[in-house]
């Protein structure tokens, strides 16, 4: 299936890098967007945070969530050429999800107040009330998404969420500006500033149904009329939905519990309440979001992408094709997610300087009265986290998958068991003194890897096939550990013999620029030399045809002559 009507199917991967362009950009802008606005707001960013978080939930939430039930359903009935029903499946969506928008709008603005006073953030409300059409916004924008995702075209989702954060940018800052200028209070700045989120959903949402209009359905060959009724569709809309935004509620609630447990864990170890917030405070806003910034831009697109590949493939009955699917979904996520990974743990100090500073906040008192610099311990946190990477992009592909074969429920069951396993282990681990703050990043990678596990055993069982470690992710593993250390080695040698300030802005984007270009051309040369991708693992990427055609005449690969999207 293309867009054209169909010679042949579309690699995932390159779908994936569509949106892997399209995330990085909107990673970018978002930061583009914070910086300023931290500056401008000021003592007041808590009130505009409060009220973004609504719309930080609910954006992962409605793109990792929501349009999943959409895409494996639309992907189902278009490989079987059912027209007349990707229409109703797009039309009961679009209602379903208004309605669950328009309430939650309602509720939102409504209930600000409450909602403000019980989050201890009074100042928020007007900035609440700014932020809750969006909600309505997002819930129609699902639909669209999860829509034309299920046919296997990530063009409107890339754009419409580069919309979204351009306009984000534009208005939320020169509104922002604008007031004040006008001498506006602090309390109205931050709701300008919200305003552009709330202005960028909705042109996003709109991009998307006219673009549906101009497109219509020429994508899909119609060979039958047979349909499901108004009725089946909602029923198993809600079925597949209910669990899979449960599942994604479930992962983003693992940040929100740091903010419940870390700060009580920490004071109750005996430290004092003001260590305690500026250490919770150096994890949160330093370490967090960089550790986040590789998988959801690399890893979590093949994941959005993968879905409706395996499911057109299991309505088809191409068993063999979907096996397939799976098993290089895995192993693509794999070999993309562990020299992230490893690179990132060996470089955490020149990422947080470079978007951060070095010299970022107020320096920490701990016990004995000895101080150290905000960064000093959002880098140790960060090279913890980063061995999660690995762990936490290979959950998101599993949940795509489980999803996919029919197995909703399965990475909701695996996902609450590791925030279980979060909790236990932070609340024990933090209140450790010699452990302290890192045991938050300790326990998100057993989190992670408790879900992983489960997922993992899952898909073997459900599919019976077999996933061993060691075919899929030694080689890779041994080739990124071997980037890994020449990234830390070669950081050592940098920071040593620079001039000048080696934590700055501009040496740190030196460094990280030289030693990530030199470590992706290290990782490629010995995944060729140990031959650690497949020529069918290579054709599935951008362009891939020609790179695996150039490889094997080169000898660096062997192949088999079996392309996995002809089959």
């Amino acid at each position: 299936m293309s867009d054209t009507g169909s010679k042949t199917s579309k690699s995932f991967v390159k779908e994936a890098a569509i949106l892997s362009l399209s995330g990085f950009a909107v990673k970018f802008i978002g930061l583009v967007y914070k910086i300023p606005l931290t500056t401008i707001l000021d003592e007041s960013m808590g009130v505009f945070t409060a009220a973004y978080s609504i719309y930080a939930m609910l954006f992962m939430i409605s793109t990792s969530g929501l349009p999943v039930a959409i895409s494996r359903m639309i992907a189902g009935s278009a490989e079987k050429g059912r027209l007349i029903e990707t229409k109703k499946i797009l039309k009961m969506s679009v209602f379903m999800f208004s309605v669950v928008g328009i309430v939650c709008s309602l509720l939102l603005f409504f209930g600000a107040e409450t909602i403000a006073v019980w989050s201890v953030h009074p100042d928020s409300v007007l900035a609440m009330k700014v932020i809750s059409p969006t909600l309505l916004f997002i819930c129609i924008a699902s639909a669209y998404r999860g829509y034309f995702q299920g046919l296997r075209n990530m063009n409107p989702t890339a754009i419409s969420q580069f919309i979204e954060a351009f306009l984000k940018l534009i208005i939320g800052l020169g509104a922002t500006l604008i007031a004040r200028k006008m001498g506006y209070s602090l309390v109205v700045q931050a709701a300008c500033a919200i305003s552009g989120v709330t202005f960028g959903t909705f042109l996003g949402m709109l991009y998307l149904i006219l673009y549906h209009k101009r497109k219509k359905n020429n994508c899909i060959v119609n060979k039958t009329r047979a349909t499901m009724r108004y009725r089946q569709i909602a029923a198993r809309m809600f079925a597949i939905s209910l669990p899979v935004t449960i599942t994604s509620s479930c992962l983003y609630l693992s940040n929100f519990l740091d903010t419940l447990v870390i700060n009580k864990a920490l004071i109750g170890s005996g430290i004092a309440e003001q260590t305690a917030e500026a250490l919770y405070t150096s994890y949160v806003a330093l370490t967090i979001p960089i550790s986040d910034l590789l998988p959801s831009t690399l890893v979590y697109p093949i994941a959005i992408s993968i879905l409706p590949a395996v499911a057109g493939a299991l309505a088809l009955k191409k068993r063999k094709k979907a096996i397939g699917y799976i098993v290089s979904s895995i192993r693509i996520s794999g070999i993309i997610a562990l020299p992230s990974a490893f690179c990132l743990c060996a470089l955490s100090r020149p990422a947080i300087a470079l978007i951060y500073s070095s010299g970022w906040g107020k320096e920490i008192v701990l016990a004995g009265g000895k101080t150290v610099m905000p960064i000093d311990v959002a880098s140790k946190a960060l090279s913890i986290l980063a061995i999660g990477i690995f762990f936490i992009s290979l959950v998101s592909t599993t949940n795509a998958l489980l999803q996919a074969v029919g197995r909703m429920y399965d990475p909701m069951k695996s996902v609450l068991a590791g925030v279980m396993i979060l909790i236990l282990l932070e609340v024990t681990l933090v209140s450790i003194k010699p452990i302290g703050i890192y045991g938050a990043p300790i326990s998100s990678v057993a989190c992670y890897v408790t879900a992983l596990y489960m997922n993992m055993r899952y898909l073997r069982k459900c599919q019976n096939i077999k996933l061993p470690f060691r075919r899929l992710f030694l080689k890779p593993l041994v080739c990124s550990a071997i980037c890994g250390v020449f990234c830390f080695i070669s950081y050592k040698i940098g920071f040593a013999l620079w001039q000048g300030n080696p934590d700055g802005r501009f040496a740190s984007f030196v460094i990280l620029i030289i030693t990530g270009v030199l470590a992706v051309f290290l990782y490629v040369f010995l995944m060729l030399l140990v031959k650690g991708i497949t020529a069918n693992e290579v054709r599935l990427l951008p362009k891939g045809k020609q790179l695996c055609a150039y490889f094997v005449r080169k000898g660096w690969l062997s192949d088999s002559g079996v392309d996995l999207e002809d089959e």
